[in-house]
């Protein structure tokens, strides 16, 4: 099994492994992406596993992107410190077999190594199958709608309410962690921005 940067020759196999698990859309609409990869865009720093020449799988995720007025941290540095793997699809034939969890462990890797403490995913609550292989990977994984908050500057923060999604995470730096001191009767991801 290889992995490797997601290329555009890619794209047709990659968009048959995404039915299902993002909206129906061209080929094309990704190449965007790919023109400027970055840590900051998903597809861009996305990689895929081949097997025998053949794309199995497929993960993709960048800096979570969050503009709100009056915070102590810059969008830039949230950008930098809080991951978002958007997209991890395997092929029926190959699931588990460790693929997913290869693809995942190569993201991971990316985005500490560019200086990310925090990683979120963003689980459909109607997709109640995701939550025991994102818990059994060690990850937090929240209730349907409740988000995740987490201390950006002298505020903690709650990101990603949605009551469609539950928000599962794991911290990629040792001094990421559940604090329930900052605000009575919440838990809340302290040390991202230490």
């Amino acid at each position: 099994m290889n992995v490797r940067p997601l290329t555009r020759a890619d794209l047709d196999q990659v968009m048959h492994l995404l039915e299902g698990v993002i909206e129906p859309s061209d080929p094309g609409q990704l190449d965007p992406y790919l023109s400027a990869p970055s840590a900051a865009n998903r597809f861009g720093s996305g990689l895929v596993a081949e097997d025998h020449g053949k794309v199995v799988g497929v993960v993709a995720g960048a800096g979570i992107k969050l503009t709100v007025a009056g915070l102590e941290v810059s969008e830039e540095e949230i950008t930098q410190r809080i991951g978002l793997l958007d997209v991890l699809a395997v092929h029926p034939g190959h699931r588990r077999t460790g693929v997913g969890s290869l693809l995942r462990d190569h993201l991971l890797d990316r985005l500490r190594d560019v200086g990310h403490c925090l990683v979120m995913a963003n689980l459909a609550v109607g997709r109640r199958d995701l939550v025991p292989i994102y818990a059994a990977w060690g990850w937090t994984v929240g209730n349907p709608g409740a988000g995740i908050a987490i201390q950006i500057g002298s505020e903690p923060l709650a990101l990603a309410e949605d009551p469609g999604t539950r928000v599962a995470w794991t911290a990629l730096a040792p001094e990421v962690r559940l604090d329930s001191t900052l605000l009575p009767g919440a838990s809340i991801v302290a040390g991202v921005f230490t």
